[in-house]
């Protein structure tokens, strides 16, 4: 989808002290076992009653998709609230499968953002065109993603925001960090003030080439970008 960022040396150097000094504040290890157990971290996160309707002891690549795109552009109390009042009406509407949503069906829903029933119907047309499931469409993302390149570094997240004609896609690259576990660095308000105070790109490509330079996994250092912006 996109060429690969020029990363001059003094723009690597920046960034490498940034991330630095990150990982004396929140240390790697924390980031790196966060991005290994997110499963469990999301559930805690959305369900500390224990009472979602949830498929199985994991999370779906359904409910990924669904939780993320849910995401929006809220605080965190805000994202679970949302989440949390739709999770089990999508549920009851369509057992768990993103191939059974349809337009008339998320009608009623008074989602956050319109864009997000226009994502879930745009997912559900995907695979409904391609005779796949999510989680067909998950190994085949990770399957581009086994590819990827210095030159060609986010194949995963390129191909998915290409599939939904996407010109916004933080949430598809939030799907790609937690369920496709590939190259992206997804920018919210809170990343970007963080970025901008350092003097680094608001630019994912770059973000993730910039990781990628400096033998570090991007959607980890996202995470430690997204601590600190809070």
């Amino acid at each position: 989808m996109g060429t690969a960022p020029l990363l001059t040396p003094e723009l690597r150097q920046r960034f490498a002290d940034a991330v630095a000094s990150l990982d004396q504040r929140y240390t790697a290890d924390a980031a790196i076992m966060v991005d290994e157990n997110q499963d469990a971290t999301v559930r805690g996160w959305l369900d500390e009653a224990g009472t979602l309707p949830w498929a199985s002891g994991g999370v779906t690549p359904d409910e990924w998709f669904f939780i993320t795109t849910l995401y929006g552009e809220m605080t965190l109390d805000g994202q679970r609230t949302h989440i949390r009042t739709f999770f089990p009406q999508w549920v009851r509407s369509t057992r768990g499968d993103m191939r059974a949503v349809a337009t008339e069906m998320a009608h009623a829903w008074k989602l956050r953002s319109g864009w997000m029933k226009s994502r879930l119907s745009r997912m559900a047309q995907i695979l409904v065109e391609r005779q796949i499931s999510l989680a067909d469409y998950v190994q085949h993302l990770r399957q581009l993603e086994g590819g990827a390149t210095p030159e060609n570094a986010m194949p995963a997240l390129d191909a998915i925001v290409a599939d939904h004609r996407a010109s916004g896609w933080k949430t598809l690259s939030v799907f790609v960090r937690d369920c496709v576990r590939g190259n992206c660095f997804p920018i919210d308000s809170r990343v970007a003030r963080e970025l901008d105070r350092r003097g680094l790109p608001v630019d994912e490509r770059q973000l993730v080439g910039l990781s990628l330079a400096i033998g570090r996994n991007p959607r980890q250092i996202a995470r430690l970008f997204f601590a600190a912006g809070e």
